[in-house]
């Protein structure tokens, strides 16, 4: 972790209140197999009570032995979705995937909606549309808190070992998870998936909608839901994941987060996907996610660490660390970087030194940006920081 001293972090949830286990209902008509259903009190709406639906599961070897777990949590058009949890229960965690929107896991109606129930807070609108809102009436402020009761559920539960707890987040998920990391430090590890900090600065509908703003709102979002604000106050090591050109968030500002948490945890890593769509089954598909968690809770294999790259003489060069021997290394490298969701990257050779486990590339004339990308003998993909030129 980083020896730099961080100023407290004023926030506005009651983080008590939140890391006592919540009441919980039961909703066994909804139960499917092993896979509970459950509501669970969460913070009040309008002066009124909330609850959250949630799927959870617990694998069966927690009768022998106390398991690790990890909170999932949805993005937009998401739900409580039970195959997030039995993929999770599969591998041997205890998972649990909440409905942070107030709605039920069941079958769409015409107008593409899910059934809502009677305890929901609030709904998200569009890019922080409430910002003229109270904060406790803001969805983000809900959202956050629901992550956060979820971990407090799953630790409270007799088979789950309380130290080895991760949260998992999808696109909007990402956003929550980023932020829940540097607020909720009892969690082991931490990956966003898509979503990330700095959304301010995004050429997209995250930024227009920041502009749209007036400047005092603006501001106090960006230091209420921004990730950029919380992420310099997590404590445990993150994995990013992100396609190539994700359609919603750029690359760059992935990279940006990334480097942020890595300054405090080096164990940190970044996995950028070429090639990866933008939906929940593709946002958990790539195999990093599941092998980093098992290196924080389980003890697996770990993956490869790169180092800060160091430019010199126009050629990078960074070193790795733990993993196992590498497949491939390869510059990526482009010489546009005036469109962010359009990235052309080439690519370029890599040279790996074994022996000093060190890996060099010549940076070709006119790049803009670029970073070195390597594939273990496992074929798990991490990668340095984005490094711009100019």
């Amino acid at each position: 972790m980083s020896s730099q001293s961080i100023t407290p972090l004023a926030h506005p949830w009651n983080l008590a209140r939140l890391m006592q286990a919540p009441e919980v209902i039961p909703v066994p008509e909804l139960n499917v197999g092993d896979i509970q259903a459950i509501y669970f009190e969460s913070e009040p709406y309008r002066g009124k009570p909330t609850r959250v639906f949630a799927y959870y599961g617990v694998p069966a070897e927690a009768s022998d032995t106390k398991v690790p777990a990890i909170v999932l949590v949805h993005g937009g058009g998401g739900t409580a979705f039970l195959e997030w949890v039995k993929l999770w229960t599969d591998r041997g965690y205890a998972a649990i995937a909440m409905d942070l929107e107030g709605h039920l896991p069941l079958a769409k109606d015409s107008d593409g909606k899910r059934p809502s129930h009677d305890w929901s807070g609030p709904s998200r609108q569009g890019e922080f549309g409430d910002y003229a809102l109270p904060v406790r009436e803001q969805w983000m402020y809900h959202a956050v808190a629901a992550a956060i009761k979820s971990h407090s559920f799953l630790r409270s539960l007799d088979e789950v070992d309380s130290g080895r707890v991760g949260i998992h987040g999808i696109s909007w998920g990402g956003i929550v998870t980023s932020i829940v990391s540097g607020v909720d430090h009892r969690f082991a590890f931490s990956i966003p998936v898509y979503g990330c900090g700095y959304l301010y600065e995004a050429s997209n509908r995250y930024g227009e909608a920041f502009a749209r703003m007036p400047e005092t709102y603006a501001e106090q979002i960006k230091r209420w839901w921004d990730p950029s604000t919380y992420l310099p106050h997590s404590t445990m090591p993150m994995l990013w994941v992100n396609g190539d050109a994700d359609a919603h968030f750029p690359l760059h500002l992935t990279s940006k987060s990334y480097e942020v948490s890595r300054s405090r945890r080096s164990e940190s890593l970044l996995s950028i996907q070429f090639g990866l769509g933008h939906s929940h089954a593709k946002g958990w598909s790539p195999k990093e996610i599941y092998a980093f968690a098992d290196q924080i809770v389980k003890g697996g294999q770990p993956l490869a660490q790169l180092t800060e790259l160091v430019e010199t003489n126009g050629q990078a060069a960074v070193c790795y660390m733990a993993g196992g021997s590498l497949k491939t290394s390869e510059l990526r490298y482009t010489l546009d970087t005036s469109d962010w969701f359009h990235m052309n990257w080439e690519v370029a050779e890599a040279a790996v030194d074994p022996l000093q486990r060190e890996i060099r590339a010549d940076i070709p004339e006119g790049t803009r940006a670029y970073f070195i990308l390597v594939t273990d003998e496992w074929d798990y993909t991490v990668c340095s920081s984005i490094q711009h030129l100019g």
